[in-house]
């Protein structure tokens, strides 16, 4: 685990010209610009026919917690995410992820605004999460349902766009069980929230790369739920993703 962040700043580093030559480029028209650009971008909001559906796949490195480092599951997630565009400015969202022993798909509409070339998103995804740890000494499971209300901003500059989102995290339902102990609860309670920031850059043709950081503020982090934290306070988690537009 340690030789992958280690990976993922060389790449960082290794990319960090390109994006320092996109950006002393001249302007060119606003208008090309967000035809060319639009068409492969996750965040930026996109009407056009021929783009509608759009999907992304990678890996995100997290760092949990300190109290759990020793019995978290620490390993990278998988990530697959997609946007279909709707008519009159909605938008559906998806993602699946993964670390084999804890998954969550998490679908929801999203309204979009377009401003030439930035973009205001208002959405509200609904997520399921489910996990199963039988291996080292644990016989865990966990199934939960939560909400995801978000708002995100992007704006496009060349060959690049920039987005900033924010989420809160809202726990509708949470069932766990150990051994032959469960515990249910159904009360809706507020799980904290989080920030992100993420680049998508064009490398060549219809290439694009997203590099994502991102800090969720949470009492319980639905990867490491399998571990039943029983700390009542919030945590910082970090998170860092490294994503391909297909």
């Amino acid at each position: 685990m340690n030789s992958f962040p280690g990976k993922i700043f060389k790449l960082i580093i290794f990319l960090l010209p390109v994006t320092v030559n996109n950006l002393s480029l001249h302007a060119q028209d606003s208008t090309s610009i967000q035809q060319e650009q639009t068409v492969r971008s996750l965040y930026l909001p996109h009407f056009e026919t021929k783009s509608r559906y759009i999907s992304s796949i990678g890996l995100s490195m997290v760092q949990p917690p300190k109290d759990m480092v020793e019995v978290a599951i620490q390993a990278p997630l998988f990530n697959y995410r997609m946007v279909y565009a709707l008519p009159k400015h909605f938008s559906l969202s998806g993602s699946f992820s993964s670390i084999i022993v804890s998954n969550q798909i998490s679908v929801g509409p999203g309204y979009d605004l377009a401003f030439n070339n930035s973009g205001l998103k208002l959405g509200w995804d609904m997520a399921y999460v489910f996990g199963r740890m039988k291996q080292f000494g644990f016989d865990n499971t966990t199934r939960a349902w939560l909400s995801y209300p978000n708002v995100s901003g992007s704006y496009q500059w060349n060959k690049m766009v920039f987005t900033l989102k924010a989420e809160a995290v809202i726990v509708s339902s949470v069932r766990t069980k150990t051994g032959e102990n469960e515990v249910y609860n159904a009360n809706n309670f507020y799980n904290g929230f989080t920030g992100a920031f993420y680049l998508e850059q064009r490398l060549h043709k219809n290439k694009v790369l997203i590099i994502g950081f991102k800090d969720s503020y949470v009492k319980y982090y639905w990867p490491v739920w399998l571990a039943f934290s029983t700390f009542n306070r919030f945590y910082h988690v970090p998170e860092i993703s490294v994503c391909w537009i297909i």
